[in-house]
């Protein structure tokens, strides 16, 4: 299975989403920000695969990828919610 770039596969993402693009939302694991979505892999279909999270501050930071099933978004508190997050295995 071969994964895209949320852009790569479709330029015009966004005008899909109703208002509900989910990249640059913030992720938390508890009370803790860990990151922030910086894009989302799909697969060949279309289906949201992954979150690319951004775990840190402009060049500090690394990407790590997160199963869209580990998370919970809200779309009114503009966050994603992780249960849990070990920031020495990503």
């Amino acid at each position: 299975m071969r994964l895209h770039t949320i852009k790569e596969f479709d330029p015009d993402y966004r005008n899909h989403f109703d208002d509900k693009d989910i990249v640059g939302y913030d992720l938390y694991a508890g009370a803790d920000k860990v990151g922030s979505v910086d894009d989302l892999l799909v697969d060949d279909t279309g289906k949201i695969r992954y979150l690319v999270i951004n775990t840190g501050v402009w060049i500090l930071g690394k990407k790590v990828l997160l199963p869209i099933g580990r998370a919970r978004i809200d779309y009114t508190g503009h966050r994603i919610a992780v249960d849990e997050y070990d920031s020495d295995s990503s």
